[in-house]
C-alpha cells in the first residue's frame, strides 16, 4: 500500500494495515507499537508517525524532542522531518517536536489537504492548491507560492510541488535536489536528503540532485513498473502496481552488474517462523522447513505450513549449537519416498552423554511416519561440548549421501583418521535396512589407507556447519566455520585436506594451535609445509563477520546474469556475498545484500531460485529487480525485507513521506 522512507530505516503499510520497518535502529525506529494498524506511515530521523485504522496518530523512536509524543485528534496525513512532524486533519494542520526556527508554527485560520515536514521547515498544500510554508527559509526552501498545485514534497532543505500539468517546481538549496528538474511529467513527487525523484506517467523512476542544473539522473525501471515511491536521508524506496518494494541506497563504491539490482524480499510474509535452519525444495510443491527445535513443516503460499515430521520430544536443542540440523529428500523420491535428517540428541540413561544421528523416514500421505524411523548412524562425541557437530546432508549428483561432520571441540580429531569429526564423510543409502544400514562406495578416496575409516571423503574440517553441489558441474563448495581468525570458502575434492587445525583460512598455526602433536597424527605441519592441504578459495576476518554460513551456486533461470555464481553469507552479521569464479583474483567477493539479522542458512526450490532463512524467522527470496543504479558514482541497491505484496491503489498519492 504505502512505503515510507527515513533516516538509515524505513517502513511500509501493506493493504490489510499491517506494517513492518527495516534498517537501523539505534533509536528503536523499528519497533513498531503492538497490535496497531496503519494507513500511511512517515519515516524521519530515527524516528516515524503513522496513521491508524481509526484516524489517530502513533509514533516510535528517537523522542528527544518529543517528537515521537503525538497529539490527540483525527488525521488523515502525517509528515515526519528531523525532529518535527506535522499532521492535517479534518480539523486542520498541526506540528509537534523541536519547535526551532518556527518549523512548527503552522499558519492559523488556513484549511490543508497535504502536509510536509524538512529538516528546519514545513509546508502544506491547501484546499486552493495553494503551497504554503512555515519555518527557516533560507535559499527560499519555505517561500509560499499561489498553485493550484497536486502534490507536495518536501526535503530537507528543499521544497517541490507538481502543477496540474504533472511538471515539477522546486525551491531551496539547488545542490539536492531543489535546483531546476527536469520537463517531465510526473504523477508522484518526493524529496530527501540529496535529491528529488519522481514517477513518471510511463511508471518509470527519474532523478535529479547535485548535477548541473537542468541535467536529470537516468531514468530506471520498464514502464508501468512504479506507482509510488519514497526519498530518505540516504536511501530511497519505490513501489510496484503488484505491492513489490524496491530500495536503493548512496555508497562511494558502486556495485558492477548484476550485483546492484539483488534484493531480498520476504517470501511468506503471513508465516511465523522461530528459529528455522534448513530449507530444501519439497518433491510435490513447496518447501520444507527444518526448525532447530526438532520439528520439519512444508511451507507453501497455498496451503501455508503443514507439519511434516515433529521430533522435538526427542531431539536436543538447549544448546546454540545442537537441535534438528538438516534434512535432505531422497533424490529417487517418487520410487523411494523417503526424508533423512540430522540432528542431536541427549541420553540422560548415559550420564547426559550427547551424540548426533543420522535417520530415515518414509513420507505417506505427506507425513513423515515417525514410528518408522531407520537409524543409519549414531555419532559418538570426543568431548561432551556442546559445539561443532557439522551439521549438513546434502545427496550429491553422483545419488551418494554426504555428511559434514564438526570436530566436536576435538581440534586434533580432525586430523585423525581414525575419528569420525572433522570429516565429510559419503556413504551410500540406497536400499537401506536394518541388515544393511549404508555401504561404503567402492570409489570412495581412502579406502586403501591404513587405519582411515572407510567412510571419509574429505578431512581437515572445524565445522562445516553448510555445504553444497554446484546442479550443473558437480562440484562441492564447503563453508568451514573458523576459530580465532578467519572464516572459509573451499571447494572440496575427494581425500582433500583442508588443513585445520594447522591452517585457518590461509593462516599457519604452528602445531595446530593445540601444543603437543596428537600421535594419531600422520603428518606433522609446519608452516613452510603444506603440500597436503587444500586452500580455501576465500576466506574473511572476524572484523567482517564471526559464522560462515555455506551458501550454493545460482542455477536459477530468474536471474541469468547470476548463473555460476556462489553465494554464501555470515551468520553474525547477516552480510552475503556473491563470489565469481572466473572474476579477477583480486576482486573477490562482492557484498550484495545485508539481511541485518542473523543468517542460518540458504535454499532453493524446485527451480533454484534462492532462499535465505534467518533466526527471528524471516524466509526471504533473492530477486532482481529493475530497480537498477540511477547514477553510476553514487547508488548502490539495498536490501528490502519488507512483506509483500504491499497494495499501491489504497494509496493514491505517496508526496512527502518523510526523509
Amino acid at each position: 500500500m504505502q512505503v515510507g522512507t527515513g533516516e538509515n530505516h524505513a517502513c511500509g503499510v501493506r493493504s490489510d494495515g499491517s506494517a513492518q520497518c527495516w534498517g537501523d535502529n539505534d533509536d528503536g525506529q523499528l519497533d513498531l507499537p503492538s497490535g496497531v494498524k496503519f494507513r500511511q506511515i512517515a519515516s524521519g530521523w530515527r524516528f516515524s508517525c503513522g496513521t491508524t485504522m481509526e484516524g489517530t496518530l502513533a509514533c516510535w523512536g528517537r523522542n528527544e524532542h518529543q517528537q515521537a509524543n503525538p497529539p490527540d485528534g483525527q488525521f488523515t496525513e502525517v509528515a515526519a522531518g528531523w525532529d518535527h512532524a506535522c499532521a492535517v486533519g479534518p480539523d486542520g494542520a498541526t506540528c509537534w517536536g523541536w519547535a526551532a526556527d518556527d518549523r512548527t508554527a503552522v499558519p492559523p485560520g488556513v484549511a490543508f489537504t497535504a502536509i510536509g515536514a524538512g529538516a528546519e521547515h514545513s509546508c502544506g498544500l491547501t484546499a486552493d492548491g495553494d503551497l504554503s510554508c512555515w519555518g527557516k527559509n533560507e535559499n527560499g526552501r519555505a517561500d509560499s507560492r499561489k498553485g493550484p498545485f497536486r502534490a507536495l514534497a518536501v526535503g530537507v532543505a528543499h521544497t517541490c510541488v507538481l502543477g496540474p500539468d504533472g511538471r515539477a517546481l522546486c525551491q531551496g538549496q539547488s545542490d539536492n535536489g531543489g535546483g531546476l528538474p527536469p520537463a517531465t511529467v510526473f504523477n508522484h513527487l518526493s524529496a530527501g536528503s540529496d535529491r528529488t525523484c519522481g514517477v513518471q506517467a510511463t511508471g518509470q523512476v527519474e532523478c535529479w540532485d547535485a548535477r548541473p542544473i537542468g541535467a536529470p539522473l537516468e531514468t530506471f525501471g520498464p514502464p508501468g513498473a512504479y506507482t509510488g515511491l519514497s526519498v530518505g536521508w540516504h536511501d530511497a524506496c519505490a513501489i510496484n502496481e503488484v505491492g513489490q518494494v524496491a530500495c536503493w541506497s548512496s555508497a562511494p563504491d558502486p556495485l558492477p552488474e548484476p550485483y546492484n539490482r539483488l534484493l531480498v524480499v520476504n517470501a511468506f510474509p503471513d508465516i511465523e517462523l522461530d528459529q528455522p535452519v534448513e530449507l530444501i525444495p519439497w518433491p510435490h510443491g513447496g518447501l520444507a522447513v527444518a526448525d532447530k527445535r526438532g520439528s520439519i513443516a512444508v511451507l507453501s503460499s497455498e496451503f501455508g505450513l503443514r507439519p511434516l515430521l515433529d521430533l522435538t520430544d526427542v531431539v536436543y536443542s538447549d544448546e546454540y549449537e545442537m537441535g534438528m540440523l538438516s534434512a535432505a529428500v531422497d533424490p529417487e523420491f517418487e520410487r523411494s519416498p523417503f526424508l533423512y535428517v540430522y540432528y542431536t540428541l541427549m541420553d540422560k540413561d548415559d550420564g547426559d552423554r550427547l551424540f548426533a544421528r543420522l535417520s530415515r523416514f518414509p513420507v505417506v500421505d505427506g507425513v513423515a511416519v515417525r514410528e518408522r524411523e531407520l537409524v543409519i548412524l549414531d555419532i559418538q562425541r570426543e568431548t561432551q561440548d556442546h559445539g561443532h557437530w557439522g551439521g549438513a546432508i546434502r545427496f550429491g549428483p553422483d545419488g551418494m549421501m554426504y555428511v559434514g561432520l564438526g570436530d566436536s571441540n576435538c581440534p586434533e580429531c580432525a586430523q585423525g583418521l581414525d575419528s569420525w569429526h572433522g570429516k565429510i564423510i559419503r556413504i551410500d543409502v540406497r536400499g537401506a535396512s536394518t541388515e544393511q544400514l549404508y555401504r561404503i562406495p567402492a570409489d570412495n578416496p581412502l579406502l586403501d589407507t591404513p587405519n582411515a575409516r572407510p567412510e571419509i571423503w574429505a578431512y581437515g574440517l572445524r565445522n562445516p556447519w553448510r555445504m553444497a553441489f554446484d546442479p550443473q558441474d558437480g562440484t562441492l563448495w564447503v563453508g568451514d566455520v573458523g576459530f580465532e581468525d578467519e572464516e572459509e570458502v573451499s571447494l572440496v575434492t575427494p581425500g582433500a585436506n583442508l588443513g585445520w587445525p594447522f591452517f585457518e583460512g590461509f593462516r599457519c598455526r604452528p602445531s595446530g594451535g593445540i601444543g603437543d602433536i596428537d600421535p594419531r597424527l600422520a603428518t606433522v605441519f609446519t608452516c613452510g609445509y603444506h603440500s597436503n592441504v587444500t586452500m580455501p578459495v576465500v576466506s574473511y576476518g572476524h572484523r567482517v563477520g564471526c559464522a560462515i554460513v555455506g551458501g550454493l551456486v545460482y542455477r536459477g533461470a530468474s536471474i541469468p546474469s547470476l548463473n555460476g555464481i556462489y553465494l554464501f553469507g555470515d551468520y553474525c552479521s547477516g552480510q552475503v556475498w556473491a563470489l565469481d569464479r572466473n572474476a579477477e583474483p583480486t576482486r573477490g567477493p562482492i557484498e550484495v545484500v545485508n539481511l541485518d539479522r542473523p543468517l542460518s542458512s540458504f535454499g532453493i526450490d524446485a527451480g533454484g531460485e534462492v532462499f535465505m532463512v534467518t533466526f527471528g524467522g524471516a524466509l526471504v527470496r533473492l530477486i532482481q529487480t529493475q530497480l537498477a543504479y540511477v547514477d553510476s558514482v553514487t547508488y548502490k541497491a539495498r536490501v528490502t525485507t519488507l512483506g509483500g505484496p504491499l497494495d499501491p491503489k489504497v494509496s493514491p498519492s505517496f508526496g512527502d513521506r518523510g526523509y
